[in-house]
């Protein structure tokens, strides 16, 4: 939905740019239309291509704390969703600022592209203090987490809490590929089997004669997960963390450099007015 979304706003920006432009090149000489054509397509893109990004970053945000919060509790993850209701909130903002940029662009006014840079400055202080809350936040999940899994793993469960312990794990272990807290090794410490989840062709067996075999001969060939899921866990989380200051750097200069553009726009539009009027005059 929110990619159908986008690409209809920049259909419609785009078609929206060409009409204007008919028009200016209709009011005006082609040579003194050029340079305004030339700034609305350069400002256009900049501002879509800055959506676009803000999009990407919300969507990519989104699945991870989905998915945080199916296989963690929501008070392990409680800072991250307020991050990203936070980060959402901002791109919203920036959607209807670039938005502006566009109608100022595209009507030529000088005070909506000024209005435009005033806005995407604010934009950028802003989205630096969300990415040091947000990137602050997941440095904090990342010692909520691996408490919380050592926790869980070694702690004694009830009767009544077993299946939904063997639950939990058996959907840690298939997602991140993963077996044991560090290792298969934590199971065979502790007396345990090896469990089913550990090895991916016995668990997605179909029949339980089928799934009594593969597992029999993932057990006796070492063909089961081999890394923890404690670091497989850890790992997906510096990444999210590296991801996230790489988009916010991105995005800083893709917000630079609109603003340039839109003072270039502006400043060729103030000069093309007092061409136009002495040309009128004389």
């Amino acid at each position: 939905m929110n990619s159908c979304f986008y690409h209809q706003l920049i259909a419609l920006c785009t078609f929206g740019f060409a009409v204007v432009d008919i028009r200016v090149l209709r009011q005006y000489s082609e040579e003194q239309a050029s340079g305004s054509v030339t700034g609305d397509v350069v400002i256009i893109a900049a501002s879509l291509l800055l959506i676009g990004l803000i999009a990407l970053c919300t969507f990519g945000f989104a699945v991870v704390d989905i998915r945080v919060l199916r296989q963690y509790s929501e008070e392990q993850a409680s800072g991250s969703v307020t991050g990203d209701v936070v980060i959402i909130a901002a791109c919203l903002l920036l959607i209807g600022v670039a938005t502006l940029g566009c109608v100022g662009a595209g009507k030529e006014n000088v005070k909506m592209l000024y209005l435009y840079v005033g806005f995407v400055m604010i934009m950028v202080i802003v989205e630096l203090l969300i990415a040091i809350y947000v990137s602050v936040q997941r440095y904090g999940l990342q010692f909520r987490v691996t408490d919380w899994i050592r926790e869980d793993f070694y702690r004694n469960v009830t009767a009544e809490e077993l299946d939904q312990h063997v639950s939990l794990w058996n959907e840690l272990q298939t997602t991140y590929e993963c077996c044991g807290l560090n290792g298969p090794e934590d199971y065979i410490a502790l007396g345990q089997h090896i469990t089913l989840s550990c090895c991916p062709r016995a668990y997605n067996a179909r029949t339980e004669n089928a799934r009594k075999l593969l597992y029999k001969s993932c057990v006796e060939t070492m063909t089961y997960y081999k890394d923890g899921c404690e670091e497989e866990i850890l790992e997906i989380l510096r990444s999210d963390a590296d991801w996230l200051l790489g988009v916010a750097v991105i995005s800083f200069w893709f917000e630079a450099a609109s603003i340039v553009l839109a003072m270039w726009v502006s400043s060729h539009l103030k000069n093309s007015v007092q061409v136009y009027r002495h040309t009128v005059k004389y």
